[in-house]
């Protein structure tokens, strides 16, 4: 006779997966102000300072989002994936990222300006040995102030040249192509390309989960000559720069009933979807790929087996990958944005030929650049 010892892990193996709701990691930055706390219902969040970013889900070294609904209340994420592993990420997920989560899911308020900055590659992180991968990113703006502005990618006519010395003098922003903004409008940043907010935009953002940033800022004028030049030339060795680049997406809408369903973008590191539902609809999560809900307008209940949760403006559920189907139930008209990591084959292009959408079209949700991923799949079909 052998008393076992104490095993959490083994207790939270016997509770099945169900949607999982988590609490919101903060960051008060300068950007930032009170815009996400007013404009949606979120609950918990601090009165006496901003609010510049909430972490719906995220899996970092010393920051995992924490589970606040059902029986796995108080676990992180992190625990979560230790312990589940493919059941909570799903079988093509963990074949193709391993089990580190390769999300970071945000809400972002741009009340204020966001600096000139860019984030590294895939390939450049890795050839100089950096601790995360490079950072894809995407944005889908929620509210916007009137003549809002973002700034992403080169202008067209900029070269390598006129972008190094814009840096040197301070100028660069001036390099970058303008969009003037609306909601719903959606742009994908693969990594190397330069962005730049003049503040006015609460967006929602997807992003590959890595910290690596890249700062466009002029060097310091105090440094010699010859030093700032060569932190330019650095700078600007890392950027992506391509005639006609414009990463500004051409969503699809899918519709004829009482719900309408998006694509916004999508690329190899994630895909997200708009989701407009007046009715009931099912997800089928088969074990290959979790999905991410997070609810923009009206009001949803989530519905699996005999948990029901429902969701407010503003508020992010996960489902795990192996939970089988769940049904969205709209409580009153409502909108959502689903945020997985595609087969994009699969879950892209088949569905979208299928219903007679062109090559021209579903290529657009990669934006018009070499980088797009599914203009490479399309070429090769």
């Amino acid at each position: 006779f052998h008393i076992l010892p104490f095993c959490p892990r083994r207790l939270i193996l016997s509770i099945p997966l169900y949607p999982l709701r988590f609490r919101e990691i903060l960051r008060d930055y300068r950007f930032g102000d009170r815009w996400i706390v007013e404009a949606y219902q979120k609950t918990g969040l601090p009165e006496n300072h901003r609010v510049g970013e909430t972490w719906e889900v995220c899996d970092r070294p010393g920051e995992s989002s924490e589970v606040v609904n059902g029986p796995l209340t108080g676990e992180t994420l992190h625990t979560l994936i230790d312990t589940y592993g493919t059941a909570l990420l799903g079988e093509d997920v963990v074949a193709r990222c391993g089990t580190r989560f390769p999300l970071l899911i945000k809400f972002l308020d741009a009340s204020h300006s966001l600096g000139e900055q860019a984030h590294h590659d895939d390939e450049w992180a890795a050839k100089h040995g950096l601790s995360d991968s490079g950072k894809t990113e995407a944005w889908y703006m929620l509210k916007v102030r009137d003549g809002a502005m973002v700034r992403c990618g080169n202008k067209p006519g900029a070269t390598v040249e006129s972008i190094r010395d814009a840096l040197l003098a301070g100028t660069i922003k001036e390099q970058m192509r303008a969009y003037e903004v609306a909601p719903g409008d959606a742009f994908l940043l693969y990594g190397g390309t330069m962005h730049y907010g003049d503040g006015g935009t609460l967006f929602y953002e997807v992003q590959q989960n890595s910290d690596v940033y890249i700062s466009l800022r002029a060097p310091n004028p105090a440094l010699s000559a010859d030093v700032r030049e060569a932190l330019a030339r650095e700078a600007v060795e890392m950027l992506h720069v391509e005639d006609g680049f414009d990463v500004k997406i051409e969503p699809i809408t899918l519709g004829g009933g009482a719900n309408r369903r998006t694509f916004v973008l999508a690329c190899r590191y994630f895909a997200l979807e708009r989701l407009e539902l007046m009715a009931p609809t099912m997800l089928n999560c088969d074990g290959s790929r979790f999905f991410v809900l997070s609810l923009i307008e009206g009001a949803c209940t989530v519905v699996h087996g005999d948990h029901h949760e429902q969701l407010l403006p503003g508020q992010t559920l996960m489902l795990p990958a192996n939970i089988g189907y769940v049904t969205l139930v709209p409580t009153e008209p409502c909108a959502l944005l689903k945020t997985y990591v595609p087969d994009l084959a699969k879950d892209i292009i088949k569905p979208l030929q299928t219903m007679g959408i062109s090559v021209v079209a579903i290529a657009g949700l990669g934006g018009k650049t070499v980088l797009n991923d599914l203009a490479s799949l399309l070429a090769e079909g």
